[in-house]
């Protein structure tokens, strides 16, 4: 298996046996190949954050499968899934512990990857990987590490978290609508850092976004969920020059002939 994630026949309802159940996913299939960068369209209820929910470990699945670098995850636990997969939220108050400094949320997350019983200690090596990177975001954070994040601004947050996510490059990230909270100058410097970071690194991404201009734009594929699966998937050359008005147009057909 050359994916990094393949997933097959996801299938969550909930509310089973109540009068109003819930399919979330229908059997839904999608590969990612390493490096792939996908942007996740659908309008409200499509399955979008169920999806992320399912790849994260938030539930068990119905049915289904889910395979990270070849190896089955379908019964793998969060906290431990979590450890090769990065997420980032729309809301900045999650992924970071407010009372802790920039310093400390670093520390924590890079200790997920050391096995020494003391993996939260620092080092003078670790401060100095830590400033370095901070300082490619050209936010001044290098210079505020000793400041509690709950004392940044809702992009320097999420620029903090982005960077928890990737100290070590995961195997897959999972963006969900993760500058949408965002004032528009806050959210043009964070996605750009997300670019950056995903092309440095050769990250596999999925991002969720509500932006049709921004998911035609970034990355090298767009799927377009709806009713809990995949309506179509559509690679660079396929979306090139496509406009929101165009793709408006082809969700609404493959809807009404249920083809995407």
């Amino acid at each position: 298996m050359d994916n990094t994630l393949e997933l097959r026949g996801l299938y969550k309802c909930f509310g089973k046996g109540t009068a109003e159940p819930h399919v979330a996913l229908n059997h839904l299939n999608l590969s990612l190949k390493p490096g792939d960068f996908v942007t996740v369209l659908g309008t409200n209820g499509a399955g979008k954050s169920t999806l992320f929910q399912a790849i994260g470990g938030s539930f068990l699945l119905d049915e289904g499968k889910i395979f990270l670098d070849g190896e089955d995850i379908t019964y793998v636990p969060e906290h431990k899934r979590s450890k090769k997969i990065g997420r980032l939220f729309q809301n900045p108050l999650k992924g970071t512990a407010p009372s802790l400094t920039i310093e400390e949320n670093l520390a924590l997350a890079y200790s997920k990857q050391k096995k020494a019983a003391l993996a939260f200690a620092l080092t003078a090596k670790d401060r100095d990987y830590f400033r370095h990177r901070l300082e490619l975001f050209h936010m001044d954070l290098e210079n505020r590490m000793k400041t509690q994040v709950g004392l940044l601004s809702g992009g320097q947050r999420q620029a903090v978290t982005l960077l928890m996510s990737t100290l070590v490059p995961p195997k897959l990230l999972l963006l969900d609508e993760h500058t949408a909270a965002l004032d528009p100058s806050s959210a043009r410097k964070v996605m750009d850092i997300t670019n950056s970071i995903i092309s440095q690194h050769k990250i596999t991404a999925l991002m969720i976004t509500h932006n049709i201009k921004q998911a035609l734009e970034t990355g090298n594929r767009t799927i377009m969920l709806d009713n809990g699966s995949v309506l179509f998937d559509m690679d660079c050359s396929t979306r090139k020059g496509l406009t929101s008005a165009q793709l408006e147009e082809m969700y609404s057909t493959a809807r009404k002939t249920g083809k995407g």
